[in-house]
């Protein structure tokens, strides 16, 4: 048994170098590519201000919006390696300092409110949620606004002028679901077996699927679990499920 214990923890620690070693990896490249990005936008800054053709500013704005994606497939990149790098460290169990899911999810709403407005989708929350029940859950608050804001913005990639987006919240004996509805055209059956894998890719969207990954290895470590529904009147529903702290006896 002695030995058994001294050989696990010999694991822990060459999983731990390496995981150490990838982070530094990863992080050089990304803070490469994010230089190069910074120098691309800043030229894109200054041709505002040039006299452009509408043609020409119609191109400009196409540049922007390919940019702004690179800048989120960097976040997804750098959230997605985290996760796994940061899969053995704590989280909050406490009752006393859990996160607050009905907090995050309005903090998630007030960040993203204007990027939907500007592109005339609605985020809102559900109608039916109970403002005064307890909805404090395992985990940590950064990464339970990350996670939230993950499945905001896929939603929101997915969903047509007009429409809405959706964040609820239900409580159930020992844990909270989550879930986020869109009125998009939904994920084929086949693609749907593979999205919470790494790199796996949704519709023809041309991204690179780490966001959802994130949330999958996140949501995991916690005890909790996640999931995709099709709604039977169209468009998708994410969901995730996580435990409630137990109170102090």
């Amino acid at each position: 048994m002695i030995q058994k214990a001294r050989e696990n923890q010999l694991n822990y620690q060459y999983i731990t170098k390496e995981n150490q070693k990838k982070d530094i990896l990863i992080h050089c490249i990304i803070h490469d590519i994010a230089g190069q990005l910074s120098g691309i936008n800043c030229c894109l800054m200054l041709l505002e201000t040039e006299n452009l053709t509408p043609k020409a500013r119609e191109y400009l704005e196409i540049g922007k919006k390919q940019a702004l994606q690179e800048e989120i497939l960097i976040r997804d990149i750098l959230n997605a390696f985290s996760a796994e790098i940061t899969s053995l460290e704590s989280f909050t169990v406490d009752a006393d300092t859990a996160p607050n899911l009905l907090t995050s999810a309005q903090e998630v709403i007030q960040l993203l409110s204007p990027t939907f407005v500007l592109n005339k989708v609605h985020l809102q929350l559900a109608d039916n949620i109970d403002q005064t029940s307890d909805w404090r859950v395992i985990g940590d608050k950064s990464r339970l606004n990350r996670i939230i804001a993950n499945l905001a913005e896929n939603a929101f990639r997915h969903s047509p002028m007009d429409s809405t987006v959706t964040i609820g919240l239900q409580q159930e004996e020992d844990s909270i679901l989550v879930t986020v509805d869109d009125q998009g055209s939904g994920i084929p059956a086949e693609i749907a077996k593979h999205i919470f894998e790494k790199f796996s890719q949704a519709g023809n969207s041309g991204r690179v699927g780490l966001g959802l990954y994130f949330c999958r290895m996140t949501v995991e470590r916690w005890g909790g679990n996640i999931g995709y529904l099709p709604l039977p009147q169209g468009g998708s529903r994410f969901w995730v499920r996580l435990l409630k702290p137990k109170p102090k006896t």
